[in-house]
């Protein structure tokens, strides 16, 4: 769905039309405001065990369409182009699913991770588990200096999504790789800092760099250690 045109969601003004399509433009690499501190609201559970994911239709349509993306050069679903950032990359795999995550948007500020942060946020959305569920979004901080100050104080610079996630924790995750474009890599909240255990007598990474090359010095690299919060798209009003 065009973010330039919501209306078929809920009716906007020409006006707020006008404004959603121009906060679509500010991606993961805007600069815009500051949001809020770190999620101490959302914890882990403190007993958490793995369950076999059943997803609904709707999950599996944005993670079956998110996955068609991989390798993709530009991202065009049923007609609508989206920015080919990490912003992007997730908007068009909820596009499969017939959601618009933008149309929030113009009530925002800051950059497009930030916006949907807080669209999720304020739906009550936000939560933290170490076995997510297929189709919530992830939300990561300090993943490269976004405010160019040379220092590790970046909160909500990148966004993914969840494809799946096995017994032992680890998440395959969609999103775009400033290099590569969109793919899928992994991260495992168990062992934030470990990039790859033996599984069976096999070692498999569980966690991939995720901090850009030549980022300051910060808290870590992997996307299990830079991982903020995850937030359940798919529960969003339609």
């Amino acid at each position: 769905m065009d973010p330039s045109r919501p209306g078929r969601a809920r009716p906007l003004s020409a006006a707020l039309r006008i404004a959603v399509f121009a906060a679509t433009l500010a991606s993961c690499a805007g600069r815009g405001g500051s949001p809020s501190a770190k999620d101490a609201a959302y914890p882990f559970p403190e007993r958490e065990t793995y369950a076999p994911a059943v997803p609904t239709k709707l999950q599996t349509a944005v993670v079956s369409g998110g996955l068609s993306l991989v390798g993709r050069s530009e991202l065009v679903v049923n007609g609508t182009r989206y920015p080919m950032d990490c912003t992007g990359v997730v908007r068009a795999a909820y596009a499969f699913g017939g959601m618009d995550l933008a149309y929030r948007f113009a009530f925002y500020p800051g950059n497009g991770v930030a916006r949907l942060y807080g669209t999720l946020r304020d739906a009550g959305l936000l939560y933290s588990t170490r076995y997510p569920a297929p189709g919530d979004l992830v939300f990561w901080d300090d993943t490269y200096d976004a405010n160019g100050n040379g220092r590790a104080d970046d909160p909500l610079t990148h966004v993914g999504m969840v494809v799946e996630v096995d017994e032992e924790g680890t998440v395959s995750y969609l999103h775009h790789n400033y290099r590569r474009g969109p793919v899928v890599e992994r991260m495992n909240l168990i062992h934030p800092g470990v990039e790859t255990l033996f599984v069976k007598g096999v070692s498999v990474t569980v966690n991939s760099p995720l901090r850009m090359r030549g980022s300051p010095p910060g808290p870590g690299t992997t996307a299990g250690e830079l991982f903020r919060v995850f937030g359940a798209a798919y529960k969003l009003s339609r």
